[in-house]
């Protein structure tokens, strides 16, 4: 109050409006230019006291630190309140632990810290798949991808997609009809009226046609869709050595999808994560860039990426409902992270191939084709030994150690044996998910790799007694 009371009497002596009337600094004004400096100064002191509180209240040390705080309640002065120093009884104040979901609550096994479990992939680390260079110049051949002289793929298939549509989907022109197995989706009216006319055999003028359940034909319609692709890179340390293999597989595969209607996305997992590089998109110069950033390193968290895939399927479903997504995964098929949702207490040990199941199983639920391609140049021997391809060779071999065994099926099998749980990833992904199993060698010599993995996703192999028998007497001698 003294300040504010001794800038008001400063403030009418030397007032820059006295001086612009003419009325001499240093005097009392006159009532009018009194007036005039009375109001001007109030807003001006205003302004000016809430500035310099705001000021103090800012400040963090200092003996006018804190100045502006006002307590709840009755304020009861405290010592050191004249110095600025005042306090309020701090009482503590436990959170609580039932917040957010199930797996926040949970404690990490010991020893290891809870975010090893949820750490984010360091793309910029390790050593690059692609040469950065070669990928630029790719993206430069524009003008030969839209002619249809790069890639190997006819001129007239550019606008379609990959996948044949199946008879009861509505996509492309009707070509021809049938009986309804179920309920009949579209009618065709043409061979429905002329089934009518067939089985009543003759036609009444004047009549209306009867047509009967019997008679109805639907439509068989027949095109080629667009696929979604979704690359699952596995960019851990392991994959080193198979750099090579890698580069050809997704230069086939690109030579494919490229040019048509077909989106591809690219997930990359390691360390003990996996991220979403790219998301699904037909402009290749962006997978290009995606290309790119994988760099090999760090650990196999290979569940991580199966549901990392998932949760991109699920987004692109939200966007489309009509898309049909396809699953490549790329990888050794040597998890060694298990899920972070699966370590908490209780458990011994940690679950990377059973949550290699689960990853899976989820992916079939949600009818997702999926595809399982090994880079491991060792697992040839299966397909040497057998005779058979990787997928039944890898089937073959199951069912040979159930019976020995005495197990009731093939999952238990695999996850009971310790070295088909170890080299076995890659039929065990497909034996969960619905899919087929591929050694990338073995794909390199297809005429068509996405073709080979399409009809890979509906067939199913299965082994009759006769196949166990001649395997049997095969290793016996």
């Amino acid at each position: 109050m003294m300040v504010t009371v001794f800038s008001y009497f400063a403030w009418i002596h030397i007032s820059p409006i006295a001086f612009l009337v003419g009325h001499p600094w240093g005097t009392f004004p006159t009532i009018p230019l009194l007036i005039v400096n009375t109001i001007v100064y109030i807003p001006l002191i205003y302004y000016t006291i809430r500035r310099w509180l705001r000021t103090m209240m800012r400040r963090k040390s200092g003996p006018a630190a804190g100045i502006d705080t006002v307590e709840p309640g009755n304020g009861v002065p405290e010592p050191g309140d004249e110095w600025g120093f005042a306090t309020r009884p701090y009482s503590f104040k436990p959170p609580t632990k039932v917040i957010g979901p199930k797996s926040e609550i949970r404690e990490s096994p010991i020893g290891i810290d809870t975010g090893f479990f949820v750490k984010i992939p360091d793309l910029a680390s390790g050593e690059a798949i692609f040469d950065a260079s070669e990928l630029r110049s790719k993206v430069m051949k524009r003008s030969k991808v839209s002619s249809g002289g790069w890639i190997n793929k006819r001129v007239s298939s550019r606008s379609a997609g990959s996948l044949k549509a199946s008879e009861t989907s509505q996509h492309g022109r009707s070509l021809k009809f049938r009986i309804p197995l179920k309920k009949a989706s579209n009618i065709h009216l043409p061979s429905t009226i002329v089934a009518a006319v067939a089985r009543t055999g003759i036609v009444t003028p004047g009549k209306n046609l009867v047509i009967d359940k019997s008679d109805i034909r639907e439509k068989v319609f027949t095109a080629r869709i667009p696929l979604t692709v979704i690359l699952v890179i596995d960019v851990s340390m392991s994959m080193k050595g198979s750099m090579s293999q890698v580069r050809t597989l997704l230069g086939r595969i690109e030579s494919e999808v490229r040019g048509s209607r077909d989106r591809a996305g690219i997930i990359a997992f390691k360390d003990s994560g996996a991220v979403e590089v790219q998301t699904p998109t037909s402009n290749w110069n962006k997978i290009y860039r995606g290309f790119a950033q994988l760099r090999v390193s760090g650990l196999t968290p290979l569940a991580e990426g199966l549901m990392k895939s998932l949760e991109t399927i699920k987004r692109e479903r939200m966007r489309r409902s009509s898309i049909e997504p396809l699953v490549i995964v790329i990888s050794d098929f040597a998890p060694n992270v298990p899920l972070a949702q699966s370590v908490g207490p209780g458990q011994a040990m940690y679950t990377p191939v059973r949550d290699l199941v689960k990853a899976s199983r989820m992916l079939r639920k949600a009818n997702v084709r999926l595809a399982a391609v090994n880079v491991d140049s060792e697992q040839v021997q299966w397909v040497r030994i057998l005779k058979r391809p990787y997928h039944d060779a890898l089937e073959l071999a199951t069912m040979l150690r159930m019976r020995k065994e005495g197990h009731d099926n093939p999952m238990e099998t695999l996850l009971a044996v310790p070295e088909f749980r170890k080299t076995f990833g890659a039929y065990l992904i497909a034996r969960a998910g619905g899919g087929h199993a591929y050694l990338s060698r073995e794909l390199m010599r297809v005429d068509s790799v996405l073709g080979e993995l399409l009809k890979g996703s509906h067939e199913k192999v299965r082994l009759k007694a006769s196949d166990l028998l001649e395997a049997e007497t095969y290793l016996a001698h």
